[in-house]
């Protein structure tokens, strides 16, 4: 982002703070100031905000010029400042772990010396928590977008209860806005290391620059939403690497560290069971009466398959092509459709509006569906979504493809027609629709994912091979 724009984040992020401190009534955060500056920037943030921060260092044989930067970091930001050396502690933690496994108190394999840094975190952790309970206050996280992802960080031991700079690079953002704030050069201009004695500093032990991960990351996520369902062995072309065999190592290391760190990302792993809508229902309760308002939940929560955005973007890419235009409609998916279609940038030159016709009669009214076939054959049928599409084509003149949608989401069944069956039909304007008669699983949401996903891939596929291969 350039730096009109990184200002307009600052701002953002400051602005949501001190909604979070009037409506949660809270106005003390602690962190760790471990010299580095990501840190230094939280606090900045914080401090910015109208919050009462807390900076603690906490060394455990840490490098004096670090914890000496977290101190001066501390002033310089006129935070309250707090010192406890916890090697003592440290110490004798390992110490009585060493009577289950010696290896821990001197092995020097990486293992051994990510569990020693991990107890680290986690002392530290407990340190802060209970200041900010001492306090009345919250913990804040420090963890910036390009750690998160690389998995840099300690389950338990670096996440707190507010994290306003997760979605930040390392490699610029950070450094920027940690500049513009007046944090001291020395700090954000210091090589990254995570003060835990695991490695030599962050870029070394991830492989790679932040640079290079945070390049890495984006160009991953263009191949996937670019090219649906592409296989890990085969983004080397997507991605341009070519002959370029740093690129390569490059990708190779994001990719192994993303496949082994993805855990942590979702910590702690809820299990898709039978009893699992009772999450749900506490979420529901703690979104309308509990969470402060700059916090609570405005978007649907539709559980929706990774690759339906691509889907939506090679179907606009397509239409777009072929100066087309796409008219939808839709009964059991109510809109929803479209407004996978409407999500995509530039989509208004593609989309030509939407019929939902949830009931008989607006499916008869609105698109002409005959009366007689729905009475004899009910509103599931692959004749209703062909009439449908072509209905759709008749009113909207200026569409060349109509997508149409009916069936039983579910969760139960529907005149004598199961939950989950649900026709779809394609069409391309002058030529004939075709249908396909499908039975997804899964609960209604997921019911209504696979239905979007289908009628997208039918689209692509009316309009690459003249639905030959539908």
């Amino acid at each position: 982002m350039p730096a009109a724009k990184l200002q307009q984040v600052q701002d953002r992020l400051i602005a949501r703070l001190q909604d979070y401190r009037r409506q949660a009534d809270v106005g003390t955060v602690v962190l760790g100031m471990s010299g580095g500056v990501d840190s230094a920037l939280t606090a900045a943030l914080f401090k910015a905000a109208g919050w009462r921060v807390i900076g603690l260092t906490l060394p455990i044989h840490q490098n004096p010029e670090e914890t000496e930067r977290g101190i001066q970091a501390c002033a310089a930001l006129d935070l309250d400042h707090a010192h406890l050396d916890l090697t003592a502690q440290y110490d004798a933690v390992v110490a009585a772990l060493g009577g289950l496994d010696p290896a821990i108190t001197h092995a020097e394999d990486d293992r051994h010396r990510t569990r020693r840094g991990n107890l680290r975190a986690r002392l530290r952790m407990m340190a802060l928590y209970d200041q900010a309970h001492r306090h009345g206050g919250i913990v804040a996280s420090t963890d910036n977008f390009s750690e998160f992802g690389a998995g840099f960080w300690t389950l338990h031991g670096d996440v707190g209860d507010l994290a306003p700079i997760r979605g930040l690079l390392k490699s610029w953002e950070i450094p920027w806005l940690a500049r513009n704030v007046g944090v001291p050069e020395q700090t954000w201009r210091a090589n990254p290391t995570d003060g835990l004695g695991i490695g030599a500093g962050d870029e070394a032990q991830i492989g790679a620059t932040y640079l290079e991960w945070d390049i890495a990351v984006f160009a991953l996520d263009r191949a996937r939403q670019d090219n649906p369902g592409v296989d890990i062995a085969d983004l080397a072309p997507l991605i341009a690497l070519q002959d370029d065999d740093h690129a390569r190592t490059v990708v190779d290391t994001v990719l192994r560290r993303l496949a082994a760190t993805w855990f942590k990302r979702i910590n702690p792993v809820n299990l898709d069971h039978p009893l699992a809508d009772r999450l749900s229902l506490l979420d529901g309760l703690d979104d309308q009466w509990f969470r402060p308002p700059t916090v609570q939940r405005r978007t649907v929560q539709l559980q929706v398959p990774t690759d339906l955005h691509g889907l939506a973007r090679t179907l606009c890419a397509e239409l777009r092509q072929r100066d087309i235009r796409l008219v939808t409609a839709e009964s059991c998916t109510g809109g929803l459709l479209a407004s996978s279609i409407a999500e995509v940038s530039g989509s208004s030159s593609t989309l030509e509006g939407s019929f939902v016709t949830y009931t008989p009669s607006m499916k008869t009214a609105a698109l002409g569906v005959s009366a007689r076939l729905i009475e004899e054959r009910t509103v599931y049928d692959p004749q209703v979504a062909a009439q449908m599409a072509r209905g759709a084509l008749e009113i909207a003149t200026k569409a060349g493809l109509a997508l149409a949608v009916t069936g039983v989401g579910g969760p139960d069944d529907d005149q004598g027609k199961p939950a989950g069956y649900v026709c779809i039909a394609a069409c391309l304007r002058g030529g004939d629709p075709v249908v396909r008669e499908c039975v997804f699983p899964g609960e209604p949401q997921a019911v209504l994912a696979s239905t979007i996903s289908t009628a997208l891939e039918m689209g692509i596929g009316m309009l690459t091979d003249g639905g030959r291969g539908l």
